[in-house]
């Protein structure tokens, strides 16, 4: 009786210590977003948006904080901008900063070229969508934490709209 006692014991304690290192912990949910970004820069970047809107996310290891701010349709000329905070927790034994750094590299598409950027948090990097219309997203990776911009504006050419990315990112992350 006291072998098998013993054997239940060992056993619970050997799963106990494998599925430790799996434990899934949330992160803090990040504060909105809009309000890190200046009322005069959203105008700088969206001429003539609407109502920024915020939104919120939650994955399974992460939660995230969105800001979307468009331009109405109406004339033919396209701009938004969305910029995203999310936070990574631990999941599947690896710890927050390795899992941040698998979304970072995660953020960029296959079959499109990234453009690392050095000056902006751990890790930073933008891909662009093909034709001069299209969207540009950034991804700044600041520890646990990752700063998602995506940019379109079709008034301006692909510098531009670079640069204009690298200020919202560079704004929110001042900001945290």
């Amino acid at each position: 009786m006291a072998g098998i006692a013993c054997c239940g014991i060992a056993v619970g304690l050997l799963t106990g210590y494998q599925r430790g290192g799996l434990a899934q912990v949330l992160p803090p949910a990040p504060a909105a977003v809009c309000p890190l970004l200046r009322p005069e820069l959203l105008a700088l970047l969206v001429p003539g948006h609407g109502t920024a809107t915020q939104d919120t996310d939650r994955d399974d290891e992460t939660l995230s904080a969105w800001c979307v701010v468009e331009r109405p349709k109406d004339d033919g000329e396209d701009a938004s901008l969305v910029v995203g905070v999310i936070n990574v927790g631990r999941a599947a034994g690896a710890d927050p900063a390795a899992r941040a750094h698998r979304h970072f590299v995660g953020s960029f598409v296959l079959n499109r070229d990234r453009f690392l950027l050095d000056g902006l948090g751990d890790e930073a990097g933008y891909w662009s969508e093909l034709g001069p219309a299209g969207r540009l997203y950034l991804t700044v990776r600041a520890g646990t934490r990752l700063v998602h911009v995506q940019y379109r504006n079709t008034m301006v050419g692909p510098e531009r709209s670079r640069e204009a990315a690298v200020l919202a990112a560079r704004e929110v992350l001042a900001k945290l």
